[in-house]
């Protein structure tokens, strides 16, 4: 990878270094010092807008559930095939990106989202491109989260089977994170599919993950206009050509005019004019643990701010979220183990549990490496995704990071199916090769800690019904 250009640049450019806050843009003329992260002033809105006029479908607020185990879905085991109706659509939609809880900060609402999203940003869009959906017209329609309702914004695509279409609005992350909020598009990407995913399998709809796609074909579909909103990726149901190509213009929307060119660049540097096959389909994992059902895990899933460092996992809890949440994923993951039952603390190289790579309590270093944020001291182990920038192209780092995002997701499933907590973390870039021992070539793209809870998030509420909370404060530094 080129660090001097497209994504290879905005990677360089955008990894934290020791001696320099996490909030204080590098000193390069290619990033941006005149916006002041975290400024009310500049919040963008929390959702697209539209004007008045376009056809607006009310979803079913009554949730098809088929009841199936949220482990034996992480599992991949086979679920029977149910219909694709307007309900089912909902469900799939809803347990990816619908709005269960609400909050107020600053005077201000938050919409938290069923799949979860860094510092609560929730930057990315969800359109349908709808084909034979009973009580849905064929179409292309755009996810209103709040009203749990379809937004038609462009006539109906051709190709065989619906598809879903996953956006990201760069100034929605980047208003706290500046230009590294671009990798969190993809991180958060990969968490939010990770739900639409196992929601759609559930229902045996065959969901087909693609991240190669001709991006300007896709960006026209649903209005996107390239610079302050770009698709990320592709979830068909169904092995048929996907529903992506526009046969009319597409209703653009409304976005804050912030640019944020670095991303703009490395955005454009990985487009292609081709559609890829879908990501392999890994075998089923031969056992699974019992669990609740995929639809109330999902609803009491939360990014835990808090964990027990006093209290351990049993090594069950370690070793099986770990092989459901990699199941076909190639992407390098190692695990710091702090307090697992029969796993002495130390660095290891997934899946070889057998002997660490680094002996004794690491909770100090990962506190470091976290930026002080104390969840990496405090959990049970933490998993951290890598890859040398040598094996990838300005494709490849976007894939590699939407990877990332789907082990993260997975992990926050079967942790929260089996009792346990999860969240994900930032993390100092220069200074994960050295805790892996690996050459600095290695770049790190996302740490997500697993532990015992300090405490029970409330149940997410379902359509139209979202449940009030008060957000909990994370603590830094060492317990």
């Amino acid at each position: 990878m080129d660090l001097d250009t497209g994504a290879g640049l905005l990677h360089r450019l955008t990894s934290y270094e020791p001696g320099r806050e996490w909030d204080v843009p590098v000193d390069d003329p290619r990033v941006r010092h005149d916006l002041v992260p975290n400024d009310p002033a500049t919040l963008p809105p929390p959702m697209k807008g539209y004007p008045d006029g376009p056809a607006v479908l009310a979803l079913p607020r009554d949730l098809p559930d088929p009841g199936v185990p949220a482990t034996a879905v992480l599992a991949g085991v086979a679920s029977p095939a149910r219909p694709l109706d307007a309900a089912q659509l909902g469900r799939v939609l809803f347990l990816g990106a619908g709005v269960v809880r609400t909050a107020e900060r600053n005077g201000r609402p938050v919409l938290y989202r069923a799949a979860g999203s860094a510092g609560a940003r929730f930057p990315l869009e969800v359109y349908a491109s709808t084909r034979g959906v009973a009580g849905v017209p064929d179409g292309v329609h755009w996810y209103d989260a709040r009203r749990h309702a379809l937004v038609r914004v462009a006539p109906a695509a051709a190709g065989a089977v619906t598809t879903l279409v996953v956006t990201g609005v760069p100034w929605r992350t980047g208003w706290r994170y500046a230009e590294r909020g671009w990798r969190h598009l993809y991180w958060d990407a990969g968490t939010l599919l990770s739900q639409l995913s196992a929601a759609a399998a559930s229902a045996g709809l065959a969901p087909r993950l693609r991240s190669l796609f001709p991006d300007a074909t896709v960006r026209a579909l649903v209005g996107a206009d390239g610079v302050h909103e770009y698709p990320l990726a592709l979830l068909s149901f169904g092995d048929g050509e996907p529903a992506i190509r526009p046969t009319g213009p597409a209703l653009p929307g409304e976005l804050p005019p912030v640019e944020l060119p670095l991303c703009t660049a490395a955005q454009r540097a990985g487009e292609r004019d081709v559609l890829g096959a879908p990501w392999p389909s890994a075998e089923p994992l031969s056992t699974f643990p019992p669990s609740d059902p995929l639809d109330e895990v999902v609803r009491r899933r939360g990014s835990q701010r808090r964990m027990d460092r006093s209290r351990t996992l049993p090594r069950a809890l370690l070793e099986w979220p770990l092989a459901a949440a990699l199941r076909g994923v190639p992407v390098p993951h190692w695990v710091a183990v702090h307090g697992v039952d029969g796993v002495a603390p130390g660095l290891y190289r997934w899946p070889d549990l057998s002997a660490p790579l680094r002996a004794g309590d690491l909770r100090d270093e990962l506190l470091r490496v976290c930026l002080d944020q104390a969840l990496a001291g405090d959990a049970a182990y933490v998993v951290v995704a890598a890859a040398p920038l040598s094996a990838l192209d300005d494709r490849g780092y976007r894939d590699a990071q939407l990877a990332a995002g789907l082990v993260e997701g997975r992990l926050h499933l079967a942790a929260y199916a089996l009792g346990a907590g999860a969240s994900g973390m930032t993390f100092l870039d220069a200074a994960v090769p050295g805790l892996l021992a690996e050459p600095d070539d290695l770049a790190a793209l996302l740490f997500t800690c697993v532990g015992v809870p300090e405490y029970r998030s409330r149940a997410g509420g379902r359509p139209g019904a979202p449940v009030e909370v008060r957000p909990v404060m994370p603590r830094l530094g060492g317990s």
